[in-house]
């Protein structure tokens, strides 16, 4: 019989699970700041409070309040419990006595609007078997985690907000940073990571001085961040300035009826996550059903700014201007980006907002990402949003870091279509291909949350990735792991000869597969926005 796995932290004893092979433990739903609730609401996260004898963390603690995704989307977590007392970590590691592993940070997708770290498929077993200590954060979302408004900035002691779940990330790596050696974790080999949303974190957390020191190298899948700023629909490339976001919150407290940060506070989390700017209404679409699509209000008010305390530049500036934290990076994207955008659906629509937004490149554009018809839309206008938000961010991120003679940085793309039954009700299912996420069941090695016909070339190329990640977050170098695996050299990338490791099959190759003519062209208008900005 397998005895519970009991550790001592900073706060207290906790008593986790142990998998019956003995080779893994996890502690679940451990808390890593107080409550952020009542007066807490809107601070930064404080300290959690001392507990006497035995806290149990054998279960997930509730996710963030945030919107219900359709159960049958790629993009739902299975999140059903919700609380504003949400800053709870999972940590999965070895046996008791194995020390020095290497740290895996991990920050879940969800646009900064949904998602947890108890998602199934961010389950750190296999990768703890195989030699990490995982850690999964949870932090605050929506307009609980980035409402920024001047009645709370003027409480600030530093005249700032809006960056709470940012505050949060940074406390979990605290937390990390003096607790992790108990678990067997090595705290200088701490490598932050995370998807999406999370790896927009990450490109954040680089531009951050209060990060500094908190982790050693970095792995963005998928991230935006490093992006041109402009005023579409949906995921933001960009940090917004902190008189946007003051701007937006004053917007919603006026629809609300409130003016003070006490008033502010009474309001009941399901009513503030109700208000719908007018901003928000626009012919954008999640088509994740026949007959069936969400407004984009989700997306229209709470996300980090640049507030120069939390966050003090963008990261981009930080990375143009060589100031971004600096650590050994893998960054990259799927070959789908867009399968978790919005899109349009009218070929009037699509002409009415490239040109509104894009103005002068708008005809080099339609023409790169061309729609002869209705029909053509929803996928032009997925690409198109999803190189801007996405794709250029990575491969911007991963010149200007190899600009600047510092940490190495490599590139990759993930190009396998991971194979969705035909019989799966999955939403995205006809135009998923390499979906947005679709490395995460190969990284984590959790294939069995979807019931796919997975292959062992599936499984082999999972291990081979997993190998390649586990030897970067041990030495920085992800090309000095397992040998057996048969993995090509992956070299530094340079922008003068750009090399890309393409995860698929048969077998993952360097190439060279960036559209250069797309990127080209927002490297143009990035210039453009730039220039009218200076």
């Amino acid at each position: 019989m397998v005895s519970p796995a009991r550790i001592t932290v900073s706060s207290g004893r906790l008593e986790g699970n142990t998998t019956p092979d003995g080779r893994v433990r996890a502690f679940l739903g451990v808390p890593y700041a107080a409550p952020p609730v009542g007066e807490l609401r809107w601070r930064p996260p404080q300290p959690v409070q001392p507990w006497s004898g035995t806290r149990s963390a054998q279960r997930h603690a509730p996710s963030a309040p945030q919107p219900l995704v359709p159960s049958n989307s790629l993009y739902c977590g299975g999140e059903r419990e919700f609380s504003e007392d949400c800053l709870y970590l999972n940590v999965w590691t070895g046996p008791a006595g194995d020390v020095g592993r290497p740290v895996l940070v991990w920050l879940h997708f969800g646009g900064f609007q949904f998602g947890s770290a108890s998602n199934p498929l961010y389950d750190g077993t296999v990768l703890a078997r195989e030699g990490a200590t995982v850690v999964g954060v949870n932090y605050r979302l929506g307009r609980l985690g980035f409402l920024a408004h001047p009645a709370l900035s003027a409480e600030s002691d530093h005249g700032v907000s809006g960056n709470f779940g940012m505050l949060d990330q940074i406390a979990a790596l605290q937390w990390v940073r003096d607790n992790v050696e108990a678990f067997g974790g090595d705290p200088t080999k701490v490598t932050v990571m995370g998807v999406s949303a999370g790896g927009h974190s990450v490109h954040n957390l680089r531009a951050s001085d209060l990060a500094s020191g908190l982790f050693h190298r970095a792995v963005v899948h998928s991230g935006p961040g490093v992006a041109p700023v402009l005023h579409g629909p949906g995921h933001p490339a960009n940090p917004q300035s902190l008189a946007a976001g003051e701007q937006a919150g004053s917007e919603v407290a006026d629809l609300l009826g409130v003016r003070t940060a006490a008033q502010l506070r009474s309001v009941p989390a399901e009513a503030l996550a109700e208000v719908v700017l007018p901003r928000a209404e626009g012919p954008w679409t999640f088509d994740l059903s026949p007959g069936a699509s969400a407004s984009m209000h989700i997306f229209d008010s709470a996300y980090p700014v640049v507030d120069g305390y939390v966050l003090r530049e963008s990261p981009l500036t930080a990375y143009e201007s060589g100031r971004a934290l600096d650590v050994p990076m893998i960054v990259g994207n799927v070959g789908n980006e867009g399968s978790g955008l919005p899109c349009l659906t009218r070929l009037r629509d699509y002409h009415e907002y490239v040109h509104r937004e894009y103005g002068p490149h708008a005809d080099r554009l339609l023409r790169l990402y061309p729609a002869a018809s209705d029909g053509d839309v929803p996928a032009a206008s997925r690409a198109l949003e999803a190189d801007r938000v996405f794709v250029w961010s990575g491969w911007t991120a991963a010149r200007l870091q190899s600009r600047g003679g510092g940490c190495p940085i490599r590139h990759y793309m993930f190009l396998r279509q991971p194979p969705i039954g035909a019989d799966s009700d999955v939403a995205e299912k006809s135009f998923a291909a390499a979906f947005h996420g679709a490395d995460l069941p190969y990284l984590f090695g959790t294939y069995d949350v979807w019931n796919w016909p997975w292959t062992a070339a599936d499984r082999t190329l999972g291990r081979q990735l997993r190998a390649a990640w586990l030897a970067f977050a041990d030495t920085g170098d992800p090309t000095s792991g397992d040998s057996s695996l048969q993995l090509p050299s992956w070299p530094e990338f340079a922008e003068d000869a750009p090399t890309t490791m393409v995860w698929g099959l048969p077998a993952p190759i360097v190439s060279d597969v960036i559209s250069r003519e797309r990127m080209a062209a927002f490297d143009e208008i990035n210039k453009t926005v730039e220039d009218a900005t200076t």
